[in-house]
Parts: structure tokens; C-alpha cells; sequence
């Protein structure tokens, strides 16, 4: 996933710097047809992300940001590329739980990896020790029992 959203992250920002250079880009002017609804929004923009279609993919999360402006696609201000990574990753990852993803670091992700499975077992071993510990009572005398000896 760290892999496939790094690509993707790479060509939207590709597709970002053609669309600010295209002396015919008049911001506002798209042909697509406004949405009725987010849901019918984040299904086209997905459909343009998994055609390549990334110039058309950013041009409708700018129409939906002027349409629902804070909702799902952020606001103005708001980063388009990494809105459209977000939105990309949440409906890969439906249904999953602890999936997560790197993207843009100068690393190794390979090294990242390795050192994510290696503090996993160190935490998964403190989890064990701390189950595996008892709850020890001390016994004290109980002032209401009278003890002999004999």
C-alpha cells in the first residue's frame, strides 16, 4: 500500500505542476457535470485515480471543495494531493483495521519495515509479561481473631 500511494502521490503532484503550466487551465471552467452527492463525488474521483486520470481527478476535488467546502475533501487551503491519497486510501482499506501506509519518506521501506515488525514483537512480549504477572494479596492480621499459642 506504502508503495502504491507513493506512486499515486507522485503523479498527482506530476499531473498538480502540467495543470498550473497549461496556459488553457482556467480555474473554475470544468466540464464535468456537479455532483448531487459526496458519495457520487468520491466514486467518480476514485473511477479517474484508477484510470489515470489525474488532471480530471484534481479538477473535481477543486468543483467539490467549492460544493461541500470542509467536508471529506478538505478545504481550500487544504492540500489536493493529499486529499486525493486520503480518499484513495480509505476505500482500499475498507473493512481492514490497522492497515497503514508510509508516504514520502527518504527511507528504505524496507528498513521501515523491519523496524515496525521488531518494536511490534517487543511490544507484543511486554503484553505477554505483563498478562503472565500475578496480583499477589498480602495477608494481614485480621484484628477481629484472637490468636493462642501454645
Amino acid at each position: 500500500m506504502s508503495r502504491e500511494l507513493s506512486d499515486l502521490k507522485k503523479n498527482l503532484k506530476e499531473a498538480t505542476a502540467a495543470i498550473a503550466a497549461d496556459p488553457l487551465y482556467i480555474e473554475g471552467a470544468w466540464s464535468e457535470p456537479t455532483f448531487t452527492s459526496t458519495e457520487a463525488a468520491i466514486q467518480s474521483m476514485l473511477e479517474c485515480l484508477k484510470n489515470n486520470e489525474l488532471g480530471k481527478a484534481l479538477r473535481q476535488i477543486r468543483e467539490c471543495r467549492s460544493l461541500w467546502p470542509n467536508d471529506i475533501f478538505g478545504s481550500s487551503s487544504d492540500d489536493e494531493v493529499q486529499t486525493l491519497l486520503n480518499i484513495y486510501f480509505r476505500h482500499q482499506t475498507l473493512g481492514q483495521t490497522g492497515t497503514y501506509a508510509l508516504v514520502g519518506s527518504n527511507q528504505s521501506l524496507t528498513e521501515i519495515c523491519t523496524k515496525l515488525m521488531e518494536l511490534n514483537m517487543e511490544i507484543r512480549d511486554m503484553i505477554r509479561r505483563a498478562q503472565s504477572y500475578r496480583v499477589l494479596t498480602t495477608f494481614l492480621p485480621d484484628s477481629s481473631v484472637s490468636g493462642t499459642s501454645l
